[in-house]
């Protein structure tokens, strides 16, 4: 009897684990799997917050959808992306994405998932909602925008009694009293390439407005019409005059960073993504504060021509069509004051998100009174003209050079790529 006791009890328990394995395999297969590409890994990095909040939070809220997320870093991300469009396979369901004309390439190849009904009316910014739409139709959402300015260390220009610069003249006279003081005006980390860009873009826009760019992607225009030729002039008349120090294609973007950190360079033009580290007091004892890039007198461009770009947005595939509730909650979850508010320095497109520094707040409010914005050249422009765009620009630093001549060379690249200009 006493054996038979023990046998029922083993078969009961027997009968009970696979009742318990069953039920799990059944909650596991009822799952919806998303794949998610991004940037960033979801770690205690500080530059990384947005997104580790972003997929805990996610998870928590919604049980049901299981998150493979996996994190390329940059230019891996990018790379694998393009891999994947061009071979139409192996696609995720969720890419993290900067949107423009690169995303809208993938949109024209019938890569992406129109989610204009489903996205349409999220609470966000005007300029970030444009960012992922393409053609008028939304394929993704931006909860974090970014737009070069002129960083300033206030330290040094309380110092020295120098003020803010409105006007490029007044910038000029500011650079000639910093160097007089044997203080670098600016730092760009040309070594690297893009950072030369943010101030290029926005001395083409002062001597011959949004349109001067417009015109010249569309093919209206050249790329070595007036205003790009003289605004490559004067960036390398800058160069020369040493207002980006002595060895200005020695300097990477980190350099620049450091430079700026340490209170040996006043200025520096670049993106509002730098907000938080550069009010980070563990990496600067400096006060840096943001601006908005000055006028130029007699130019055409306005104060309120912004250059800018999404910083962190999503867009999604063809293939998340079979998953598209779960994108969508997903896309929701990527707008929610919740999971914006974990971020530490970008600037926020959803409204009721507190700015989470001084600096980010002064970004936030230069940002407001963008009036035109025009994205990163360099992500905007057809992918097989960006590298030698950014090639082009770095060489804009060396005095001997004949800048005209290479934004001519830069023009028959174009016209090769995307047909002469008309």
């Amino acid at each position: 009897m006493l054996f038979k006791s023990k046998k029922t009890i083993f078969l009961a328990m027997l009968l009970v684990v696979v009742m318990v394995v069953g039920m799990l395999s059944v909650s596991a297969a009822s799952k919806t799997k998303l794949v998610v590409w991004g940037r960033d890994l979801p770690d205690d990095d500080p530059a990384h917050a947005y997104i580790k909040a972003l997929l805990d939070g996610f998870k928590a809220q919604n049980p049901d959808i299981e998150v493979e997320y996996l994190a390329l870093g940059d230019p891996g991300l990018t790379d694998k992306t393009k891999v994947a469009m061009a071979n139409n396979r192996d696609l995720p369901h969720i890419f993290q994405s900067w949107g423009g004309s690169l995303m809208g390439e993938y949109a024209d190849a019938k890569r992406l998932l129109d989610l204009t009904k489903e996205l349409k009316n999220i609470p966000g910014s005007a300029a970030a909602q444009q960012a992922m739409t393409w053609k008028g139709k939304i394929y993704g959402v931006s909860p974090f925008f970014a737009i070069a300015g002129l960083y300033l260390n206030e330290d040094i220009f309380d110092k020295y009694n120098l003020k803010v610069p409105t006007t490029i003249d007044e910038m000029e006279n500011v650079a000639d009293k910093l160097m007089a003081n044997g203080i670098q005006p600016f730092v760009v980390g040309a070594r690297d390439k893009w950072p030369v860009l943010a101030m290029y873009m926005y001395l083409v826009d002062r001597f011959g407005g949004l349109q001067a760019f417009n015109d010249a992607a569309a093919r209206k225009g050249r790329f070595d019409s007036e205003p790009f030729v003289k605004a490559a002039q004067l960036y390398q008349n800058w160069a020369k005059k040493g207002y980006f120090g002595d060895m200005p294609l020695g300097e990477a973007d980190g350099d620049a960073d450091n430079l700026m950190y340490t209170g040996q360079a006043a200025m520096r033009v670049t993106g509002s993504w730098k907000c938080a580290q550069y009010s980070d007091s563990e990496l600067t004892d400096q006060k840096i504060g943001f601006y908005a890039f000055p006028e130029m007198k007699g130019g055409i461009g306005k104060g309120t021509d912004m250059m800018g770009m999404p910083d962190i947005g999503f867009a999604a595939t063809r293939v998340a069509a079979k998953n598209k509730d779960a994108v969508v909650r997903f896309m929701k979850y990527a707008m929610s004051v919740e999971a914006c508010s974990a971020e530490p320095g970008r600037i926020c497109s959803v409204p009721g998100v507190p700015a989470p520094s001084r600096m980010t707040e002064m970004a936030s409010a230069v940002f407001a009174q963008a009036e035109g914005i025009q994205f990163w050249w360099d992500q905007d422009l057809p992918m097989t003209v960006t590298a030698p765009l950014n090639d082009t620009l770095q060489q804009f630093l060396m005095p001997n050079t004949d800048v005209k001549k290479l934004l001519t060379n830069y023009e028959m690249l174009v016209e090769e790529n995307l047909g002469p200009a008309k």
